[in-house]
């Protein structure tokens, strides 16, 4: 099935199958791999026509750092894609200059 042909509710059905077998397969929960997709696909449509002809392996390796949805770390506190990416960045800096 193309993009073109999927109505609203198979999209969901889509995302959720997906994440379903991929939260199985890495030991994760689905509900919050469904949430990393959809957090994804919401900042990169473009993405939505490969990810439903190919399936999850057409997205870039780091998809599921690209996100637009908050998540509750590992401390319970509300975390913004935007700070991880910044804090990754910066980690990945002070790496460098330690070498």
């Amino acid at each position: 099935m193309t993009l073109a042909e999927m109505t609203p509710q198979g999209m969901i059905e889509f995302i959720a199958k997906t994440a379903r077998a991929m939260g199985h397969q890495a030991g994760v929960g689905a509900m919050e791999t469904a949430g990393a997709l959809v957090s994804y696909l919401a900042d990169h449509p473009k993405d939505l026509e490969p990810f439903v002809n190919g399936g999850i392996f057409e997205l870039p390796m780091d998809w599921h750092t690209r996100g637009s949805l908050t998540w509750h770390g590992i401390n319970g506190k509300v975390v913004s894609p935007e700070f991880a990416r910044h804090s990754q960045i910066i980690k990945t800096l002070a790496t460098e200059t330690d070498a």
